[in-house]
């Protein structure tokens, strides 16, 4: 077995299809595995994650600055105290999914649109900005899908148990996961 070098960076095209893979490997075990069940997902939404925001950051000027800054690399070097302390500003998945989503599909991230009166023209403007960088636009029925697997995750990774799953519905919503993962992998 060969050791691990001493120190590893992680570049994020190499990281999300390395995430990826696993996350394949992981759903091909999960009708049977629980464990794999919660990997596949954990590991694929994380990809998309980092595809997308890889996607967006030539443009980050171009949208509201309250999603601008959200968009903001870390260094690479972990520091014990600031990085367990605090998570860097990033935009979650959900966020994600909105800038994606269909202009007539309700905004389903608005804390990164200040002000009612400015709220739709926000989204709008930077859903335009988003899909028109990444070159994804999601449905209805892929948001739902999607949406399903973070809120899955988020009830997995997040809280603590009790916790209902239902494979039945969750194995099926990777589909759209893939959907989306493909065509950001221009797949």
């Amino acid at each position: 077995m060969t050791q691990l070098p001493d120190v590893i960076t992680l570049g994020p095209e190499d990281e999300a299809r390395r995430l990826w893979e696993g996350a394949i490997q992981a759903k091909d075990r999960a009708a049977t595995d629980l464990v794999a069940l919660c990997e596949a997902i954990e590991l694929g939404l994380h990809a998309a994650e980092i595809l997308i925001i890889q996607q967006l950051l030539p443009v980050k000027d171009q949208f509201p600055a309250t999603i601008g800054v959200q968009l903001q690399v870390p260094v690479p070097e972990v520091d014990a105290y600031r990085d367990a302390v605090s998570v860097p500003t990033s935009l979650d998945f959900t966020e994600m999914l909105d800038l994606l989503s269909y202009e007539n599909l309700e905004c389903v991230g608005p804390r990164m649109h200040r002000g009612w009166e400015d709220r739709r023209f926000s989204c709008q403007r930077a859903r335009a900005t988003a899909q028109g960088v990444v070159g994804v636009t999601l449905t209805s029925d892929d948001r739902d899908q999607l949406l399903l697997l973070a809120a899955y995750r988020n009830r997995i990774f997040r809280y603590p148990p009790p916790l209902q799953l239902v494979p039945g519905d969750m194995l099926p919503a990777f589909a759209a996961l893939t959907r989306l993962v493909d065509a950001l992998l221009g797949s």
